[in-house]
């Protein structure tokens, strides 16, 4: 099995060199009730750390040249919007912009800039954005408001946890019934 784990360090934080030096202790110090939920677990191969920067690019507006989805913008994989920005940018470039471009000669930096204007384009890198800032502020930022917002989502993780588990307790109690009053039924209808 693979594991991913996103965390706001920066790059010459100790907690990353123990990490890589004993991942199980350092996991189990971070996360105590880890184990409840994983079980006994071992590390099998390398530690990898990669940054994961939220950046714009700069200097972009190129003749003859398009960056798209990260390339352009990266977010915090977190978000999980990477595929949204890219399949955005491809289909307004295919759909929109080439299709236009390829009207008259050359392929100047207007023309591109073009594509870097588009209304769609530039929502979904403000919503990409905005959404990897806002798993960072929940994540991290000390006030009230995102201190609150921690403890919402904590609340209702744990009020779904508490509900999946009476449902799966129900559950096994009505299958119960339903196997007793049938094998009941099946003795008395045997015995008749």
């Amino acid at each position: 099995m693979r594991a991913n784990l996103f965390v706001y360090r920066e790059a010459d934080d100790p907690w990353l060199r123990q990490m890589r030096r004993e991942p199980v202790e350092t996991l189990a110090a971070a996360l105590p009730r880890l184990s409840r939920v994983t079980g006994e677990f071992a590390i099998a191969g390398d530690i990898k750390v990669r940054p994961a920067d939220l950046y714009v690019s700069t200097g972009y507006r190129q003749p003859g040249i398009v960056l798209v989805g990260d390339a352009f913008a990266a977010t915090c994989p977190v978000t999980g919007t990477g595929t949204d920005k890219v399949f955005t940018d491809v289909s307004q470039l295919c759909n929109v912009h080439i299709p236009a471009w390829l009207a008259s000669e050359g392929m100047s930096e207007a023309k591109i800039a073009s594509f870097y204007d588009d209304p769609v384009k530039k929502e979904c890198d403000a919503w990409s954005m905005a959404k990897a800032i806002s798993f960072r502020q929940v994540s991290m930022d000390t006030g009230l408001y995102w201190r609150a917002q921690r403890w919402a989502r904590f609340l209702a993780w744990f009020g779904e946890g508490r509900l999946r588990r009476l449902r799966q307790a129900i559950s096994a109690e009505s299958k119960l019934r339903t196997h007793s009053s049938s094998s009941s039924s099946s003795s008395l209808s045997s015995s008749a």
